[in-house]
């Protein structure tokens, strides 16, 4: 008992102590407690709210720690732009999360050095194929047969209101599902339910166990109540269980002469023994597609019917572009966007909008360097604040308001706009992020040409402010109900 007590005694005084363990030439920022680093000074429910008071106050660069780790965030457009485009910040740090997920460091989003290389190359010139290659037409159909799936079952429910998130994540799962493995599953298969709980789970597990990487002695002191780990552990290890199957099954079916889907693509390799390529990294790439794809996508059409449903003239504005240039009632294609600038400056904004990673993932310099004066060593984590870019008055006359003109010069879409970081840059910029215009594109658009989404009396609401808090990298819109109707 008595042991307890004074453990505890020993907790608060350490965490009233503070330390000054910056090393020499860092960025200056809040002070720093022996134990709880700078998290007294942090809303980790809504970090993007903490470091605009810490900017305010250090200005651009500034660092704060978890635990005894520093961090250097950077917040503005000209820092990110300059940090990320360079070779020196595309470390990735290792995270108790991305390790416990993938049971160790493989995969893209934790590896470094050749085989990070090596495999985005792949993935990224895999993704771009799907856009523009010989894939496009297949993938677009493929995305174009789930929005037909999606627009059948809103008509069901039409003039009422419905909950969305479950029918957008049935046809993001397909479509990735397809993208991987070449086929299509159903909702209502045992095999379907099993991997949506499974990424469900896991990404919960995920987004709070962030901590532990800064603090693993968490994971020793904290009871299994608290940190889940057990249960974390159980889905991960399902999941792994079923795209190891995947990778059976499909090499089963695999013959050498085609590479319609991932999958077939990534054999290739295997079976010419490149380097780098082996089962084991298809595994771990299946698993990230699936979970940081399938989550990421999922979270900005949700936050696209949120966005719409809240302004009707928008709405309005697109679907007359749309009639004009495809024809009324006609499917919009992925080959259109040029002659539709309105509908894709729509689209760009409710990416900024929304901005559904304000902070993105961590990166690591992979050397000692400098940037705006400070020095820092090699290993030194550092974060984007993503949304100083896309909250600034800067770029953006009014930011908190909804307006797809940020976009539009005379008419005309801005293509290269400044301070729009949508999917981060440099060499650590998603791989996937053209694939994700496209498909983003196509479902927002073609729903577009047959329903007028609005929100049900009494559930308006603040939508800059409608976001799930949380400690997860992706901000989630709160759940919502949208009235789908058949536009005039």
């Amino acid at each position: 008992m008595w042991t307890v007590v004074v453990a505890i005694v020993v907790v608060i005084i350490a965490l009233s102590i503070k330390a000054s363990i910056r090393p020499s030439n860092f960025p200056p920022g809040p002070p720093c407690f022996a134990v709880a680093g700078s998290l007294p000074y942090l809303d980790v429910r809504n970090l993007t709210n903490s470091f605009k008071k810490l900017s305010e106050k250090y200005g651009d660069i500034f660092s704060i720690f978890i635990g005894r780790t520093p961090v250097v965030v950077l917040n503005s457009y000209e820092l990110i732009k300059e940090a990320f485009s360079k070779t020196e910040f595309a470390g990735r740090p290792g995270n108790f999360s991305g390790t416990f997920f993938q049971k160790g460091k493989t995969g893209i989003t934790t590896t470094e050095g050749k085989h990070w290389t090596v495999q985005r190359d792949f993935l990224a010139s895999h993704l771009l194929s799907l856009t523009s290659g010989r894939g496009y037409k297949g993938f677009e159909e493929v995305v174009m047969d789930e929005v037909s799936d999606l627009k059948m079952e809103l008509g069901k429910r039409k003039n009422e209101p419905v909950a969305v998130s479950y029918k957008v994540n049935v046809a993001i799962m397909n479509i990735l599902w397809n993208l991987a493995c070449g086929r299509k599953l159903h909702a209502q298969q045992q095999e379907f339910q099993t991997v949506v709980e499974c990424i469900d789970k896991v990404t919960q597990f995920m987004s709070r166990a962030a901590i532990f990487s800064f603090m693993p002695i968490l994971t020793k002191i904290l009871p299994e109540s608290i940190t889940n780990i057990e249960r974390g552990r159980y889905y991960r290890n399902r999941f792994h269980e079923i795209s190891e199957k995947w990778i059976r099954e499909h090499r089963q079916e695999y013959r050498g002469n085609r590479t319609g889907d991932l999958q077939d693509a990534y054999l290739e390799k295997v079976n010419r023994g490149e380097d780098t390529f082996t089962e084991q990294g298809l595994s771990a790439i299946l698993r990230e597609l699936f979970v940081i794809g399938s989550e990421s996508e999922s979270v900005m059409m949700r936050w696209a019917i949120r966005i719409l449903s809240c302004n009707v003239e928008v709405q309005r504005k697109v679907q007359a572009e749309l009639e004009k240039v495809c024809g009324p009632g006609m499917d919009v294609t992925w080959d259109r966007k040029d002659e539709l600038p309105y509908t894709m400056a729509v689209m760009k904004e409710i990416q900024r909008f929304a901005d559904i990673a304000p902070t993105g993932l961590l990166h690591k310099t992979v050397c000692e360097t400098q940037i705006s004066g400070y020095s820092l060593p090699a290993n030194t984590l550092v974060l984007a604040n993503l949304a100083a870019c896309h909250r600034s008055p800067k770029f953006w006359p009014e930011p908190d308001v909804f307006n797809p003109e940020n976009f539009l010069d005379h008419g005309k879409l801005v293509t290269d706009k400044e301070g729009f970081l949508p999917y981060g840059i440099g060499p650590r910029v998603c791989p996937g992020a053209e694939l994700a215009d496209m498909q983003l594109f196509l479902m927002m658009s073609n729903l577009l040409t047959v329903y007028t989404m609005t929100i049900p009396e009494g559930d308006e609401g603040e939508i800059g402010t409608q976001f799930e808090a949380g400690t997860s990298v992706l901000r989630n819109p709160k759940p919502y109900r949208v009235i789908f109707k058949l536009k005039d």
